[in-house]
């Protein structure tokens, strides 16, 4: 596997090595930038997340940032809502938003028990990870039995990814072929859906 070519011309070899320049350089607060709300381009995108949780649900956001999704679970789901992310100061914005959030990877939910949640939300966060199938495979232990999935990474199609190239701090791009293999190495064949979400039409 060779990975694509970050753009400022890097290319992590380690998952450490990865990880921190992630914690290092990404102190990027989805709600303060307003990610999700109507006038963002990625509005569709959160709102699939949020109509696809039922209320009074209980939750694990995983890459929760400081609560873009949670928050919006919360205030108007009325669920219980946990999250992971290794960002610290993004886990500390998170708790401060009423989010029972701690500081980990994707890859390693050895804080939380088998058959948990109702719901595992990763949005956004496959693509960033040297080991997505872990990432995967953890989410499917923390889910109740009948517990639904739901994540988002950018089609490939995508402008992010055309040219083989890679968003910030990407680690890889996946091929519809990629995701079905990955997903489907836990998940029953019949269980998963792929959905193409779209940009707001304002910024296609």
């Amino acid at each position: 596997y060779s990975p694509p070519n970050h753009p400022d011309g890097t290319v992590h070899k380690t998952k450490e090595e990865a990880q921190k320049a992630h914690i290092e350089n990404y102190r990027s607060d989805g709600i303060i930038k307003g990610k999700g709300t109507m006038y963002s381009s990625d509005f569709h995108r959160a709102q699939f997340l949020i109509e696809n949780v039922p209320q009074k649900s209980y939750v694990l956001d995983v890459g929760c940032n400081g609560g873009t999704i949670g928050v919006p679970l919360i205030r108007h789901k009325d669920c219980y809502v946990k999250g992971i992310d290794i960002v610290k100061e993004l886990v500390e914005k998170a708790e401060s938003r009423g989010i029972y959030a701690i500081e980990g990877e994707a890859e390693n939910l050895s804080a939380f028990p088998d058959n948990e949640f109702d719901f595992v939300i990763c949005s956004e966060v496959l693509e960033h990870l040297f080991d997505p199938l872990q990432a995967i495979k953890e989410a499917f232990r923390v889910l109740k039995a009948g517990g639904k999935y739901l994540v988002t990474v950018p089609h490939p199609s995508s402008e992010m990814c055309s040219n083989d190239k890679l968003g910030d701090y990407h680690q890889q791009n996946f091929t519809l072929e990629i995701l079905d293999t990955i997903f489907h190495n836990c998940f029953e064949r019949g269980k998963v859906k792929f959905y193409e979400i779209p940009y707001l039409k304002e910024y296609c």
